[in-house]
């Protein structure tokens, strides 16, 4: 192989290169839009806005409030998750959502509170939920 077919060589790896480096960005880009799709449904909306106004004991909700609550901060703990892996851009998702989570984290206390009351001491509801909601603090303070 000649000095042309080395170039030519070096030239398909850095544009396949280039191209999964693409790829990749825009796989994160998509999985953002569709964590943010799914938590704008009116399913888990209900359930954050049960939070907000969460002005009783935990264990004085309904079976479908409680459910609604604990669905709404499951799915929060799994965009957490997604965050902390590096699936989704933890940047780009709190571009969108710090405000909300920032102001969730005050207003979910109780919940986690009663939840974490079920657990052992060293093992703490949705650590990942807590994790993003920090971080949505530090983001909202830096603006």
């Amino acid at each position: 192989m000649g000095y042309a077919g080395v170039a030519i060589s070096i030239f398909a790896l850095a544009v396949s290169l280039y191209s999964l480096m693409e790829r990749k960005k825009t796989d994160k880009r998509d999985l953002t839009l569709r964590v943010h799709e799914m938590l704008i449904a009116p399913e888990l909306q209900a359930g954050r806005r049960l939070l907000f106004r969460l002005d009783r004991d935990v264990s004085a909700l309904t079976e479908e409030e409680y459910g609604s609550a604990n669905r709404a901060l499951a799915t929060l703990d799994v965009a957490g998750f997604y965050c902390r892996k590096g699936y989704v851009n933890v940047s780009d998702f709190l571009e969108l959502w710090a405000p909300s989570l920032a102001k969730l984290k005050g207003a979910a206390e109780p919940f986690l509170a009663h939840r974490d009351a079920e657990r052992p001491a060293d093992l703490p509801v949705w650590p990942n939920y807590r994790w993003l909601v920090s971080r949505a603090e530090e983001t909202v303070r830096a603006r």
